[in-house]
């Protein structure tokens, strides 16, 4: 297989056309984001940003007591709890499909005030569509990778360490495997090459499977040029039919990449009623060889 066949975890695959989007509701949030050592100016901002996108989703929707599996382990856990990952969780009773910046500014201490030297400031109009069916608690999904930690040694993929997800559905379904960073969603699956992914009940599958990572089809661990680290999602979405996700090659957002706004994807996930799909996430921590 040459190496344009190959498919790694920043170059995918085309996608089907998006369906209709749900009703929404619109709400602007404020938030004040003091910046803090360890942070740079631009995390400070998406912190405010996912921050408040969770706030709208909170106050439009509300968050479900029992949702979706969400599993946290080793270096990712303590990531697991920051706004990010509040902004991206699969158990809401809703999803923020769009969003504008309305204000925005940097707004210095006063002299000798104790705290941050300065703060963020942040009104968002979050647009937010709430969840449709009920969900069906007989139908469920894990999501096990072969790791949780992936280092990236160079500039050739094949060098880097390859992330393998084990999924294990209640009840046949057909399976949609995308990773989350900042505010990007990744198509694993369906790609080219695995068009219509399925998990039999009770029985779990590898993908990509064996066979497929032996011909080259390997999903593998990238990261942005100056980039050292990040934490990403890894998540699942079974379904109890196949849901085409977003647009064919050369129209829409993904054209012929295979990557995703998170509002694009919220769009599509939105659009899927609770009791055709079972969801789960684990984090997964990317981060370059020292």
């Amino acid at each position: 297989m040459t190496d344009a066949r190959r498919v790694t975890i920043v170059a995918l695959l085309l996608l089907a056309p998006v369906r209709m989007r749900a009703q929404e509701t619109c709400v602007e949030v404020v938030r004040h984001e003091p910046a803090s050592a360890g942070r740079t100016l631009d995390e400070v901002k998406q912190d405010a940003l996912h921050g408040a996108i969770a706030e709208a989703v909170r106050r439009v929707a509300g968050v479900r007591v029992q949702g979706s599996e969400t599993v946290t382990a080793g270096d990712s856990a303590g990531r697991a709890t920051s706004r990010y990952a509040e902004s991206v969780r699969l158990d809401a009773e809703g999803r923020a499909t769009g969003w504008t910046v309305v204000r925005e500014r940097w707004t210095p201490a006063k002299t000798g005030a104790p705290g941050a030297a300065v703060t963020y400031d942040l009104t968002l109009r979050v647009c937010v569509a709430r969840e449709t069916g009920t969900r069906d608690p007989g139908f469920v999904v894990s999501l096990v990778p072969n790791a949780t930690r992936l280092l990236v040694r160079g500039a050739t993929p094949a060098a880097n360490d390859e992330l393998v997800a084990r999924v294990t559905a209640s009840r046949d379904a057909s399976i949609t495997l995308v990773l989350m960073s900042g505010d990007s969603v990744f198509v694993l699956t369906p790609n080219a090459l695995m068009p219509s992914p399925v998990a039999r009940a009770g029985e779990a599958a590898e993908l990509p499977e064996a066979s497929l990572r032996e011909s080259g089809l390997r999903f593998r661990a990238a990261l942005p040029d100056g980039v050292d680290h990040r934490e990403e999602w890894l998540t699942v979405i079974a379904t109890r039919r196949p849901v085409a996700l977003v647009a064919p090659a050369g129209q829409g957002g993904a054209r012929d990449t295979g990557v995703l706004s998170l509002a694009e994807f919220d769009r599509w996930l939105v659009g899927i009623p609770l009791d055709v799909r079972a969801t789960a996430q684990v984090a997964v921590r990317v981060e370059r060889a020292r």
